[in-house]
């Protein structure tokens, strides 16, 4: 066991422990879209946002190990305008017409950070990104760009828990977007 410090609350953890978990798990509610306890972590959302000392920079939690001593800062003015301008980012790729498919945790987060009335967002979506056309060709598997968040989970279980490594995403950055080899989605061998 590990003691490290959280916001100013000391808390014991196993040795290499996911600081996003141990966070969690002690009342320390860190957001994050991207991380899922049974995949590896990458940070691709960039919510989970941390401050660690010794460390520069802010750091992605879901990707760090604790370790003893290990001082923390997961709630600030900055850390909380930040992840408030990144998901705004992910909201200004997003389509608008809400029709009750916003994964739950990312509908807790419009809400949580007031971004649940698109005028309260400082950008507004882009069209072009909303002309990518959804693919429903699988069975198992719906992919629409204009709801897509770029969490790569879909990616992450596709190659850990189906072990088909079949989807992948392309380009970078406001212009990334989800592929499945060279097809539609159903023409892959990825079946949930």
């Amino acid at each position: 066991m590990v003691t490290l410090t959280i916001d100013n609350k000391i808390l014991q953890a196993p040795d290499g422990s996911n600081l996003l978990e141990i966070s969690r798990e002690n009342g320390i509610d860190i957001p994050g879209l991207c991380y899922h306890r049974k995949l590896t972590p990458t940070g691709a959302c960039r919510l989970c946002l941390v401050k660690i000392e010794g460390m520069r920079g802010l750091i992605t939690s879901c990707t760090v190990k604790v370790t003893e001593g290990m001082r923390v800062t997961a709630f600030d003015q900055e850390l909380e305008e930040t992840r408030k301008l990144i998901l705004n980012y992910l909201l200004y790729e997003h389509d608008d017409n809400y029709d009750g498919t916003f994964p739950d945790e990312l509908r807790e987060l419009v809400i949580r950070y007031g971004f649940d009335k698109p005028e309260k967002r400082y950008f507004k979506p882009i069209p072009e990104k909303l002309k990518f056309e959804k693919d429903g060709s699988s069975p198992v598997l719906v992919y629409d760009p204009a709801k897509c968040i770029k969490c790569f989970r879909c990616i992450k279980a596709c190659d850990e828990v189906q072990g088909k490594n079949v989807l992948s995403f392309t380009e970078r950055g406001i212009n990334s977007f989800i592929i499945a080899g060279t097809g539609k989605w159903g023409e892959s061998e990825c079946d949930g």
